[in-house]
Parts: C-alpha cells; sequence; structure tokens
C-alpha cells in the first residue's frame, strides 16, 4: 500500500513553521490514527463508514481530520467511475468557498492505494474555532432564554441563506442541521466581525452576527439550476432535523424568506409547503441534542 498526499495549492504553510504542508499532513494524520486507535482525544465521530477527530500538534493551530474507511472492493470500485468521496470533499470545500460559502478549508488529501483502487482517504481540514451544529446551537439559545426577535432574526437569515445557496446552484444530498455549523460573532472572540460580514448571510441578529457554514460537503453537487424536487428534499430535510421548540409560525417564515429571496410566488410558495408536508408525512423529527439523538411527532406538537 502507498500514502500520496495531495496539497491544496491555494493553501499556505504556517507562518513561522519548518515543515512542509505535506508533512503536517502527514503529522496530522499520525496524531488521527493515534487518537482513533488508543481512544484517548478529541474524537468527534467515529462510525464503520468515516471517523472525525480534532487534532492538536505543537505550535500549530487546532485541526480536524475527516476518515472516509474501507467498505469493500465493490465501493472501492465506483472510483474507477466517479470521484470518490475523499476527492469530491478536496474538490467541493475549494469550490464552497471561493462562491462565497462557509466551509472548512481543506487543507490536503491523502489516498491509501492498494491494485489502483483506493482503499481509504483523509482529508485535513481547518478547525471552525466555536463553531456549533445548527441543530445544537438552537438548544443553546433556547437554554439562554433568546428573545422572540432573535428567533426571528435567525430564521430570516437562515431562509436567505438558504435561497443563496440554490439559487447559486449548489445542492447538498444530506442537508440536516446536523450539517450546518454556526458561528456566532457575539459567543466566539476567535470569529472576528469582519469575517462574519464577508458572507451575504451574515446579519444582524439582536447580538453580532452569523454565517452558515456546510459540513460533509462531499454531499454537495454544483447544479445549472435547483430542481423543485431537490428544493422539496433540502426544506424537508431541515423541517425533519429542526428542533420542535421552533415552532409553526417561526417555520413559515423561514419558507415566506426562502421563497421571496428564490422569486417564489405566493401560489408557489403554498404549493412548496404542501410538497413538504407531504414528503415529511408521518416521520419524527430527529435531531442531535447534547447527550445524543432526539425524536419529536410533529403532527401531535403542531
Amino acid at each position: 500500500m502507498s500514502l500520496r498526499v495531495n496539497v491544496n495549492p491555494e493553501a499556505k504553510p504556517p507562518l513561522g513553521s519548518s515543515k512542509s504542508l505535506g508533512e503536517l499532513a502527514l503529522a496530522a494524520l499520525a496524531e488521527h490514527r493515534r487518537i482513533i486507535s488508543s481512544g484517548s482525544g478529541s474524537i468527534l465521530k467515529n462510525a464503520p463508514e468515516s471517523a472525525v477527530t480534532l487534532v492538536e500538534l505543537p505550535g500549530y493551530s487546532p485541526l480536524c481530520v475527516k476518515e472516509f474507511r474501507w467498505r469493500g472492493w465493490a465501493h472501492a470500485s465506483k472510483g474507477f467511475f466517479r470521484s470518490t468521496q475523499g476527492l469530491r470533499a478536496f474538490r467541493n470545500g475549494g469550490i464552497l468557498i471561493n462562491s462565497g460559502f462557509g466551509a472548512a478549508f481543506p487543507l490536503a488529501l491523502i489516498r491509501e492505494r492498494r491494485m489502483g483502487l483506493v482503499r481509504a482517504e483523509w482529508i485535513i481540514m481547518e478547525y471552525l474555532p466555536r463553531a456549533r451544529e445548527l441543530d445544537r446551537y438552537i438548544l443553546t439559545r433556547i437554554s439562554e432564554k433568546w428573545t422572540l426577535e432573535e428567533q426571528r432574526g435567525l430564521v430570516r437569515i437562515f431562509g436567505r441563506f438558504m435561497a443563496r445557496l440554490h439559487y447559486s446552484g449548489v445542492f447538498h444530498s444530506d442537508l440536516k442541521t446536523c450539517n450546518i455549523m454556526v458561528a456566532d460573532s457575539a459567543a466566539s472572540q476567535d470569529i472576528s466581525a469582519e469575517s462574519l460580514s464577508n458572507g451575504n448571510e451574515a446579519t444582524a441578529t439582536g447580538r453580532h452576527g452569523i454565517r452558515f457554514f456546510l459540513l460533509d460537503y462531499d454531499d454537495v453537487r454544483f447544479c445549472r439550476g435547483i430542481s423543485w424536487k431537490q428544493r422539496t428534499k433540502n426544506l424537508t430535510q431541515i423541517f425533519l432535523s429542526t428542533p420542535l421548540a421552533i415552532g409553526a409560525a417561526q417555520r413559515l417564515r423561514f419558507l415566506s424568506e426562502y421563497s421571496f429571496h428564490s422569486g417564489i410566488s405566493l401560489k408557489g410558495r403554498r404549493n412548496l409547503a404542501e410538497r413538504v408536508m407531504e414528503t415529511a408525512g408521518d416521520r419524527d423529527i430527529l435531531y442531535v441534542g447534547f447527550n445524543g439523538d432526539i425524536r419529536e411527532n410533529w403532527r401531535r406538537k403542531k
């Protein structure tokens, strides 16, 4: 087996570092493997298909390492006909950032090959300090007794963000709230007001500003246009992964904001809402809480 390191040409080595980006990536991989094997360290995810760790190396800012694991010969052989997950993530992260959307900056891609097939891949990414998944961000703000105006502000901003995402032809096939990170400048001194203002969705919310970052962007596709089927799928995914503490009025406000900025008529808006409700069906709302998954029945509580 052999390892090959692909470095992002837009990435720069850390200031004052004697190591190249390639050497830094290999050091991050070694630490990732140590954390997974020993179980001692910051493991953000450890599933059969992938694992994610937070890696801290002396003298460097924290890095995030995502591993795409071996899933058998049948799955690996698909790499002959299409891009692998790691390669898609490596490319898509750069495209999203260059298009003005938030994503963890991909520094390097490491691939392990055997007999011409990719057996495993690792993406070395920047770590987003103090950013939280949208579902857990909502739960945190609820615990802080956020005001009604702050709730409305978040809903409006998120509606505009989703509209801009689709207007730009960006489709994420797994767009759940746990795959969207929120950086709140009021909650983090590590994220500057300037960086928050770079995204169109960064707007005052009664605090300072908010910006959204996409996760798992190997599931992102760039399309010439977003179909109604794709819109419905993404909006249903958001609906079924948002805590019920965000009630019907705020969900309708989100849909109105999204539709208005997407150029959808009032009639089209009603049609879209009906499509989402029909697609959601009797499925429960499922999101990630602080102590694991939480299920809520939206039909009993609507």
